[in-house]
């Protein structure tokens, strides 16, 4: 059961967020039109599970997020989906595990968050009002809205590539009136960001192959 949410505790967020909008997304658009950013874990392609760069590019934003979520939000989640006037398709959130915990806020009309199937199908009221339920098995959409629309979803990652040693406790704190993002004992910064095996690993040779457009990037 949730509370509704008084709109002044979305403050700092939409602050935030109207002083540098979130960027497009485009791995999210065949699931809809707007603005949408992960921050927490987030799978990577062929690489474990890890931090998004979203956390250490906006600090800021996800120290709020945290706070938002330490008063709010009563369900475990590891990762935070952050929507801006995204509209969305009828689909099923895949990469999640479990319930998900999902409030929308902003000035706008219409918007409602629709689902498609199950005891709780029909269109739901979700500003300042979150509501929680296994979105991997309903299928759901935002319906058509004007305004400024943001949609906060917090849920537990599903994992495609385990690490092979435990993640460093991640989160954005504010050290010497500065906020930054802490992985573990280091501050991570768009300047270092995280490991990658191919990081500094000059490209050799490229090849491509004439009758099927095939290409082989090598490396040293």
């Amino acid at each position: 059961m949730t509370t509704n949410i008084p709109p002044e505790a979305f403050q700092d967020i939409l602050e935030e967020l109207r002083r540098r909008p979130i960027t497009v997304n485009k791995y999210r658009n065949k699931s809809g039109d707007g603005r949408s950013q992960a921050f927490g874990l987030v799978n990577r392609r062929c690489l474990p599970v890890d931090y998004s760069r979203q956390n250490w590019l906006r600090p800021k934003l996800l120290f709020h997020l945290q706070e938002f979520a330490k008063k709010y939000v009563p369900i475990p989640w590891t990762s935070i989906t952050v929507n801006q006037n995204y509209q969305s398709l009828p689909h099923y959130d895949k990469g999640n595990l479990g319930e998900s915990y999902l409030v929308g806020f902003g000035s706008y009309t219409g918007g409602d968050l629709k689902i498609h199937e199950g005891d709780i199908s029909g269109n739901h009221c979700i500003w300042c009002k979150p509501i929680i339920a296994d979105f991997s098995k309903i299928k759901h959409s935002t319906e058509v809205f004007t305004g400024e629309r943001y949609s906060l979803v917090f849920y537990v990652l599903k994992p495609t590539k385990m690490p092979t040693e435990p993640l460093p406790k991640g989160e954005a704190v504010l050290e010497d009136g500065k906020y930054v993002f802490k992985r573990g004992n280091q501050i991570i910064t768009p300047k270092t960001g995280l490991p990658h095996p191919l990081r500094n690993r000059k490209k050799t040779t490229t090849s491509i192959t004439k009758d099927t457009g095939d290409f082989e990037v090598s490396f040293e």
